[in-house]
């Protein structure tokens, strides 16, 4: 077997270490808000650093010099919130650059921490301290995904020629390798935590799933019983005239009888008019009933966690696939569904399971989920496209009633279930192939209008 290339690796290990990234959380520290906030805690710093009584004696650092130090974090970082402010996700491009600015503002702190006298350098080596640890819970580093580990450590090296003095040695020796380890060990712990908390997630929804397949079919074998019962209707209201109707010439016939006879002859015939009144009523209600409790009432489903919620899931058991996932802003989406959040997080996971595994031989190696209200008819409308093999041609029309599936090992009841579920709710399930590749799925779905 041939050695993998080297940068094919690192390629790869990237990739993995930007899926592990939440981009909300990101997107929400490095906002234009926050660093603006930071620019002027970073200026007032400097100031106080520079200019407050007794600073001189304990940090002896000018305000130019701090100043220059963070021009690169702050134009990096303030450049970078711009570019991202309306975006909900980050590209590779992205990534690269946060990492840059991340090693920009760990070399900010290193070089206060080399050019300030020893007493305040250790104070700022504090802060170096807690701020390299933030960033590898933040960031996720492994020693696997080092990126911003390796990017801390070029931000040490390159303030180690700025040191006031020899002194100052001792102390990078110190707290580089604390700072490294601290952030190695924080970003471990947190993706530890991230994947116990999908495991935990995954079981649930696997708990809760079997219990609605098994609630599934409980509904069916009544609603079987329900539809034996209120098909014989039509016989039982045949049975119940005719019984009328031989009523009616037993009364006729009873009024030619005399007596005692006639007495116990109308008696019968009221007791067998009262008997065939409270059929009729039985009949009657046990159809209302039977159209009334069939099938349970539509559910309203927020339908962004949701959907989040199957892109950490999936994502935990294909973490080579990229999956994307964007949201219309501006309007709430709460879908209408039978059986709840449940049976919706059911439909969708199944689609998204089934574009990862592709045809068995060949799955996607990107697959985006996109939410948005459809203009025309106001239902919402999900839209889930792969890069995979997509649907073969001659089977593309073919109903998902007959359980076709290109898998090897595949049954084909992900999709048919997923439709008769969306069927169920009022949903409809369209598919096709993108034009340039990979299948196309897109639900509508009833909404909620408040």
């Amino acid at each position: 077997m041939r050695p993998r290339p080297t940068g094919g690796a690192v390629t790869t290990a990237f990739r993995r270490w930007t899926l592990a990234q939440d981009p909300r959380e990101v997107l929400a520290a490095a906002g234009v808000g926050p660093w603006w906030v930071l620019t002027t805690v970073v200026l007032a710093v400097l100031a106080a650093v520079a200019w407050a009584p007794g600073a001189q004696r304990t940090f002896d650092i000018s305000f130019g010099q701090g100043l220059l130090c963070a021009a690169p974090m702050l134009v990096s970082g303030l450049l970078f919130s711009a570019v991202h402010r309306r975006r909900s996700h980050i590209e590779t491009w992205g990534w690269v650059w946060l990492v840059l600015g991340v090693t920009s503002l760990h070399f900010f702190l290193a070089a206060l921490m080399a050019m300030s006298e020893l007493q305040g350098a250790t104070v700022i080596a504090s802060l170096f301290l807690f701020t390299t640890a933030f960033h590898g819970r933040l960031h996720r580093v492994t020693p696997k995904q080092p990126f911003l580990a390796l990017g801390t450590t070029v931000a040490l090296l390159a303030a180690l020629p700025l040191r006031d003095s020899d002194e100052h040695l001792g102390l990078f020796g110190v707290i580089g390798p604390a700072a490294l380890t601290a952030e190695l060990y924080l970003g471990t712990f947190a993706v530890q935590h991230d994947r116990a908390r999908a495991e935990a997630e995954r079981l649930r929804a696997a708990v809760q799933a079997q219990l609605l397949e098994q609630q599934e079919q409980d509904v069916s074998r009544l609603s079987r019983a329900l539809g034996e019962i209120l098909g014989h209707h039509h016989e039982l209201d045949s049975a119940l005239m005719s019984a009328a109707t031989a009523a009616d010439m037993l009364s006729f016939m009873g009024t030619q009888r005399t007596g005692h006879g006639r007495s116990d002859h109308e008696d019968l015939l009221r007791t067998l008019n009262e008997s065939l009144h409270q059929v009729r009523e039985m009949v009657a209600e046990i159809r209302a009933k039977g159209r009334r409790y069939v099938g349970s009432e539509p559910e309203p489903v927020e339908l962004p966690p949701l959907l989040e919620g199957v892109q950490a899931s999936v994502g935990l058991r294909f973490p080579d696939v990229d999956i994307q996932l964007s949201v219309e802003p501006g309007q709430p989406l709460r879908a209408m569904m039978r059986g709840g959040a449940t049976t919706l997080r059911r439909v969708v996971e199944n689609l998204v399971l089934n574009a990862c595994e592709g045809d068995g031989k060949r799955g996607a190696s990107r697959v985006s989920i996109q939410a948005r209200v459809e203009p025309l008819s106001g239902r919402l409308e999900v839209v889930i496209a792969d890069d995979g093999p997509g649907f073969p041609t001659a089977l593309l029309d073919v109903p998902a009633e007959q359980l076709y599936t290109s898998k090897p090992e595949g049954t084909g009841l992900g999709l048919y279930t997923s439709e008769c579920l969306l069927r169920a709710s009022g949903g409809t399930l369209h598919r096709r192939n993108a034009p340039d590749g990979g299948a196309l799925l897109r639900l509508f779905l009833p909404r909620e209008y408040r």
